[in-house]
Formats: structure tokens, C-alpha cells, sequence
């Protein structure tokens, strides 16, 4: 699910800005970003998002916020060795350089050393993890409200599936009778009529009536559809949902390869649709 939190730290001479965000995925990859000063802030940080959130792949990063006025110092030194080192180049390549206030501003960018020294991560940890929770309940509550969405688009899907699934058993219904009457006309036109309770003619219709009951098929496919509407309103249920989908799936597929009606197969082929459909949205719920 798609989420975003932003929060502030401040430390003496700095404003850090936390951010988090967050793009769908099936399961969870967490990187941390964060200043050179701090190398153990990506396993430190990375515990506290794993904590929070079971799906997305996660994007943390710690900058200097735009307020903050440490802004840093030019390194006179640094920019004359840069501006000797370039002449030396410069001159091994038979080129001639001006230099100018120009160079001399990119060769002081480029050496400016930051007038601010963090801390140690251990002495403000605490500050941190605060920041880190505060961003992490804005990007989470981002996601519910998404989630949110997402279930009721998901509830409409399973009442469409629920639908279907009704259509299904009413048209397989009339299928014996159907096939009984087409059995029994195909035989007449080949001059070899036989009476409707004749035991030839019963056997075959009942070995037709078991081919194509889908009985079973849908009353797992209505549990099905109650269990997920079920899990939607629990928390955590992304698994359950994608292992419920394959079970709809397979349901679907059986009464697709017993289908005797057109109107069958038509509905087998929409729910295959809807159930597809319902598996990229459950990829974005956690």
C-alpha cells in the first residue's frame, strides 16, 4: 500500500527531517537512509518500520530539513589544492585555464565542510525513535484510509462473485433435463425412440446428472467469499486473503470444466475476470 509520514528532530545547531514512504508490494523490503555520521541507523531504523508494517517496499530517509540553519563552512585550503591540482592537469594537457569567481564558487561547494557535527546515535537515539514513530502513525494512518477504500471496492467484488456464483447453480440446475430431452430427441431422429424411463436411458442421465453436479464446488465457493468478506474487516489478513483467492480459483476452474450450459461457462469466465481483479487489489492490502 502507498503511505507517506514526515517528522522532525531537533538537535543543537541541526533540524533533521525523518521521511517514510512506502509503494506496494507483496512482501516487505525496508531501506534506511541516513547521514555517514550514523552508520547503525539502518539496522536500528529498519527494526522499528519491520515492527509496524508486514507489507510494501519501504523507503526511509534521514536529511537535513530545510529549515535548519547549519549551512556549513567553506575550506579555504581545500579549494587552493583543488585549483593547484586542476592546473597541474590542465597543464599536463597542454590547456590553459583563467580562473575565475566562477570555478572559484563550484571548487568552495565542493569542499564545504559542515559546520555541525551530529552526536553520537546512541546519545539521541531516543529523539530518533520519537521522530521515527511520529512519521511512521502518519504514513500508517495514510494507509488505512486507503485500506479503507480498498475493502469497499473488494466487498463489491465479492457481491458481483456472490451473484455469479447463484447464476451458476440455477443454470446447471436444468442441465439433466436439458440433456434428457436432446438425448431422447437425437434418438428419435434415428429411429431408435426409447421411452424416458426406460433403464438405459435413466443410467445415462444419472451418470450425466453426477458429471455435472456442482453442488460441492458451490457451497465451498460461498464459504469462500463469507470467509474473505470476514478477513477484510481483520488486521493483518493479506495472506489468508491471497490463499483464499487460489481456493476460489480452483473452485471456479471445476465448475468450468463441468459446465454443461453456455450461461455456465459465460459466468465461470467472469468470476475468472472479477477473482483476477480481486488478487491486485489484495496485493495492496496488509
Amino acid at each position: 500500500m502507498t503511505g507517506f509520514g514526515r517528522a522532525e528532530i531537533d538537535l543543537p545547531g541541526v533540524r533533521l527531517s525523518v521521511e517514510i514512504a512506502t509503494v506496494n508490494q507483496k512482501n516487505l523490503q525496508v531501506s534506511v537512509f541516513g547521514p555517514d555520521a550514523w552508520p547503525a541507523l539502518e539496522s536500528t531504523a529498519s527494526a522499528w518500520i519491520r515492527a509496524r508494517l508486514q507489507r510494501g517496499k519501504v523507503t526511509a530517509r534521514v536529511t537535513q530539513a530545510a529549515a535548519s540553519t547549519c549551512s556549513g563552512q567553506w575550506d579555504a585550503e581545500a579549494v587552493a589544492g583543488s585549483l593547484d591540482e586542476l592546473a597541474k592537469v590542465a597543464a599536463r594537457c597542454g590547456v590553459k585555464i583563467s580562473p575565475d569567481a566562477e570555478l572559484l564558487l563550484r571548487l568552495a561547494e565542493s569542499t564545504r565542510r559542515p559546520s555541525v557535527v551530529l552526536p553520537e546515535l546512541s546519545k539521541v537515539e531516543s529523539f530518533v525513535q520519537k521522530a521515527f514513530e511520529e512519521a511512521l502513525n502518519r504514513l500508517v494512518a495514510m494507509r488505512q484510509a486507503e485500506g479503507a477504500a480498498l475493502a469497499r471496492d473488494l466487498n463489491d467484488r465479492l457481491a458481483k462473485m456472490a451473484t455469479m456464483v447463484v447464476g451458476m447453480e440455477a443454470a446447471e440446475k436444468s442441465a439433466p433435463v436439458r440433456h434428457r430431452d436432446a438425448m431422447l430427441k437425437r434418438l428419435k431422429d434415428a429411429g431408435l425412440a426409447l421411452d424416458v424411463n426406460d433403464e438405459r436411458v435413466l443410467k445415462e442421465l444419472a451418470l450425466f446428472a453426477d458429471r455435472s453436479d456442482i453442488t460441492e464446488e458451490v457451497v465451498r465457493l460461498k464459504s469462500h467469499i463469507a470467509q474473505f468478506s470476514a478477513e477484510l474487516g481483520l488486521p493483518n489478513g493479506g495472506r489468508k486473503l491471497d490463499f483464499l483467492i487460489q481456493e476460489l480459483l480452483r473452485e471456479v476452474n471445476t465448475i468450468g470444466s463441468k459446465a454443461s450450459e453456455i450461461a455456465t461457462t459465460k459466468l465461470v469466465l467472469e468470476a475468472k475476470t472479477e477473482i483476477e481483479r480481486i488478487r491486485e487489489q489484495v496485493q495492496n492490502l496488509e
